[in-house]
């Protein structure tokens, strides 16, 4: 799948990614940490809720769905894209 199809998406194959949340895109470069789960060891992660999928893959192990606790932290990576970029990275002096 896409980023671009939709508007809500966390996805890591295993050496690249994104965020995405409306309008907000983040390229990532290193594996995502889960807010609450930080101590998974996380190989790849396809989180779209707008058409139910929410899935990861731990080092080693075959692909699983996502605990509730897993996706409130996808939710979290993704509230907090839209907070990040909200804000000004730098004040003018």
């Amino acid at each position: 799948m896409s980023i671009a199809l939709y508007q809500y998406r966390v996805f890591w194959n295993g050496h690249h990614g994104a965020l995405r949340s409306g309008r907000h895109t983040r390229r990532l470069f290193e594996t995502p940490k889960l807010p609450g789960s930080e101590t998974l060891n996380v190989e790849e992660i396809d989180y779209a809720p707008e058409v139910d999928v929410a899935q990861l893959r731990e080092a080693g192990e075959d692909w699983r769905e996502m605990s509730p606790s897993e996706v409130a932290g996808a939710e979290t990576l993704l509230a907090m894209l839209v907070t990040s970029e909200a804000m000004p990275l730098a004040v003018a002096a």
